[in-house]
């Protein structure tokens, strides 16, 4: 099957991510697990929109990978969402999450192990360059049938 066929599959989908400011495509070549994760993000967006503005989405279609602490193990997350506090304080954040099916798991635990030691090495850490500020952030894997376990994580490591 094509990745345009696949997109075609999914107008809805599609229409949704279409009028969103916040989704830097139009659409994602993904899987329903990634487009369950948009979807649940979507429905987040007002409580966001009240701490944070430059809200972005951004799906990581290869562009980048991040490296493993213990092993320098290659990884590449599907997702990065960009946050910047409205504060004024220009603090941005740059959350990496990485939705993934159920019987995949098990397989790439190693990756959610190292999402969440990127939270735990700099949870307390402010990063400089120049003039800008950020925070770097791992969530334990976005799974649709455990959607509430990822919010409860998503939003404690904002907090």
């Amino acid at each position: 099957m094509s990745l345009q066929h696949r997109a075609a599959e999914d107008p809805q989908f599609d229409h949704f991510v279409s009028g969103k400011d916040w989704f830097a495509f139009n659409t994602i070549y993904g899987t329903s697990e990634e487009k369950a994760f948009v979807r649940m993000l979507g429905k987040q967006m007002d409580k966001l929109k009240e701490r944070y503005d430059g809200i972005y989405l951004v799906r990581n279609e290869g562009h980048f990978a991040i490296y493993n602490f213990c092993d320098g193990q290659a990884f590449q997350p599907d997702f990065v969402l960009f946050l910047r506090e409205k504060s004024g304080a220009m603090l941005a954040y740059q959350m990496f999450i990485e939705p993934k099916g159920s019987y995949l798991k098990e397989h790439d635990h190693w990756k959610e192990t190292f999402l969440k030691e990127i939270t735990e090495e700099y949870k307390d850490k402010v990063l400089k360059f120049e003039s800008k500020t950020w925070r770097l952030i791992g969530v334990p894997f976005y799974n649709n049938e455990d959607e509430n376990r990822f919010k409860a994580s998503f939003e404690a490591a904002l907090n």
